[in-house]
């Protein structure tokens, strides 16, 4: 059998014992997600704020939706991570190698900085930064298509 009682009752031990430290960093990992995520997306949308593109309203649901998916997606995500490293106390050598955790935050960084490069992509296409801008980037994205 690939998980034995013992492993399971002492898995469930460790979580209950740890409760309160564990709740303390779920509560800590949610805020910071939500508060990461509200930024990215405020800046990632203020451009097309800016240029109308997008109106007042449509800003404030844009940012209180990706509020509201961080807040859903972080403590899922965080209580299936406790659960597995309780189960698997293995995993936390491997989590916590230096590779991985560089590789979690090269992943953490692409994911900030794609929807603010995105954003800048979308202001030069709409002439944010002037016609030679735009100009400029669509002949340089043309001519390497050839």
């Amino acid at each position: 059998m690939f998980l034995n009682l013992n492993k399971v009752y002492n898995a469930v031990d460790s979580i209950v014992s740890n409760s309160g430290t564990i709740a303390r960093l779920g509560i800590t990992a949610t805020g910071t997600a939500i508060l990461t995520q509200v930024v990215v997306t405020a800046i990632s949308y203020s451009l097309d704020l800016y240029r109308g593109d997008i109106t007042v309203e449509e800003y404030k649901n844009l940012i209180f939706e990706a509020a509201k998916a961080a807040g859903i997606a972080t403590p899922i995500v965080f209580l299936i991570l406790v659960a597995v490293l309780a189960l698997f106390p293995e995993f936390t050598v491997i989590l916590s190698a230096p590779v991985v955790v560089a590789g979690f935050n090269a992943l953490f960084s692409i994911s900030i900085a794609t929807p603010i490069i995105q954003s800048l992509v979308r202001h030069v296409e709409a002439g944010g930064f002037g016609i030679e801008t735009a100009d400029a980037y669509k002949s340089a994205f043309d001519s390497s298509a050839l």
